[in-house]
């Protein structure tokens, strides 16, 4: 499992151990560490420039661009993303001058998956910040890697949270709650919950969002995901994949207008039942596979898919 120190540093007060020195005391204390990565190494230097102009290069896929880099001032960098266009606010990240294509280029202009925001390397990234800004809300980060087997035995740890409860622990100090009761909606519930039985499933809880409009996640999102080795989807996804790595708890977002009526069952798979999954894949079913139904059918495999 992959945890990021900086996510760590949030829930654990005054965390100022380096993520060396917390690796090892881990692995002494807890669980085996494998490896620290750095994600997102050029984030802290990256900046918003606006590209200027774009001169076509004879007898090459790529472009000289000018941009106005803000601090860094006017730069003159090649560039071979199809989005490169004058007006378009992208990434200037200062990596030094290279020669191209017979031409001098003085830093790059970055997609998001070479500033480890996400896996999108299709064009440079566009962004909707003033000159000069960095990437809102995004920074390098050093992530800790724990070998599975080391705590298969700790469901404890399987979240940030967890994880975050352990380093308080060995370093004595102060565990932050990011869960916020008060956000809670009060009244009856918008969706039944029916279990059937408690011994397969003890508890499952719903909220209903209203007004939701599916979308990307902002950048400090996507950038946190990617970091533990989670692929960003769009917001809705994305939140539920958040929440899963802070707190341990799997959950799953479902399209209310989809729902046949009013209630969600956590039931026993009926014998030849059929489930077609987001993979596409139709299964059928048995007594052993535990389902979340709706009153038409069942929607999701519990805990699988």
């Amino acid at each position: 499992m992959k945890f990021s120190y900086n996510w760590l540093r949030e829930l654990v007060e005054g965390l100022d151990q380096a993520p060396g020195p917390l690796e090892k005391l881990i692995t002494m204390k807890t669980a085996e560490c494998e490896a620290i990565e750095v994600a997102g190494e050029w984030l802290d230097r990256a900046r918003a420039a606006r590209v200027e102009s774009v001169e076509p290069m004879p007898g090459s896929h790529n472009v000289k661009a000018v941009v106005d880099a803000g601090p860094y001032g006017r730069k003159t960098v090649v560039c071979g993303a199809p989005n490169c266009r004058p007006g378009v606010v992208s990434a200037y990240v200062p990596v030094g001058r290279k020669v191209i294509d017979g031409v001098e280029s003085d830093g790059m202009l970055a997609s998001a998956a070479e500033l480890g925001i996400n896996r999108d390397h299709t064009g440079i990234i566009e962004l909707e910040v003033a000159v000069g800004a960095p990437l809102p809300g995004c920074a390098p980060d050093s992530v800790i890697e724990i070998d599975n087997k080391s705590i298969t035995h700790r469901p404890d740890l399987w979240g940030h949270h967890g994880m975050a409860r352990e380093v308080a622990a060995i370093l004595g100090r102060k565990l932050k709650n990011p869960v916020r009761l008060e956000l809670l909606p009060e009244g009856p519930a918008a969706v039944d919950i029916q279990i059937e039985d408690l011994n397969l499933c003890p508890r499952y809880s719903a909220l209903v969002f209203e007004n939701v409009c599916v979308q990307p996640s902002p950048w400090w999102l996507q950038c946190r995901l990617t970091a533990i080795g989670l692929n960003p989807i769009n917001n809705i996804v994305d939140m539920t994949n958040y929440v899963m790595a802070e707190i341990a708890q799997p959950m799953h977002a479902f399209d209310a207008d989809l729902l046949t009526g009013g209630t969600i069952f956590i039931r026993p798979a009926k014998p030849g039942e059929h489930f077609r999954a987001l993979n596409e894949e139709e299964y059928t079913l048995d007594g052993s596979n535990l389902v979340i139904a709706d009153s038409s059918g069942a929607i999701a495999l519990g805990g699988v898919i």
